[in-house]
């Protein structure tokens, strides 16, 4: 036989279609499972998911921003602990200023009768030109940092600088 002429030499060579894998039921069920169980683990591990507290620090005050209270006045910024946390930052003030940490219900009766009954915590007076690093820690609650202007003379505005934020993180 002679190749050269031999035509079923040369040529391709067909196969029949082959039929589409079917895949096991088990598979989407094994793989629903395996979300759960690794959802679960990260749970477990994070001592349950907590979506709005933080992992770094919250800013309650920015950088380079300042309050300019008159006698008798203060500014106050409420915040949430979701766990104990500490408030950081430095500032600096004209003429004297205190700052108290307060519940709300100590911040209603301050803003009811202007003076204050009760708080947690106090810096006292710090002093005119005062730059002090704040340094508080807090527990899990609703809180509100107060900056009160404890003059009475009404000419004596006193304005507060911060000269970094003032950050609530994790402690």
């Amino acid at each position: 036989m002679d190749h050269a002429t031999d035509s079923t030499a040369i040529g391709s060579v067909t196969t029949p279609p082959s039929k589409p894998k079917r895949v096991s039921p088990l598979v989407p069920v094994l793989a629903v499972v395996l979300v759960i169980v690794v959802v679960g683990a990260a749970f477990v591990l994070t001592n349950g998911f907590h979506p709005n507290r933080a992992s770094s620090a919250d800013d309650l005050i920015p950088a380079l921003s300042y309050y300019s209270l008159p006698p008798e006045e203060y500014n106050d910024v409420a915040f949430v602990a979701h766990s104990t946390s500490v408030i950081n930052g430095t500032f600096t003030n004209t003429l004297g200023v205190i700052v108290y940490l307060l519940t709300p219900p100590q911040i209603k009766i301050l803003n009811h009768n202007g003076t204050v009954v009760g708080y947690n915590w106090t810096s006292g007076l710090i002093a005119d030109l005062t730059v002090y690093g704040l340094d508080k820690t807090v527990q899990p609650g609703e809180w509100n940092l107060v900056f009160l202007n404890p003059n009475t003379a009404n000419i004596n505005t006193t304005t507060v600088g911060f000269y970094t934020a003032i950050t609530l993180s994790p402690a």
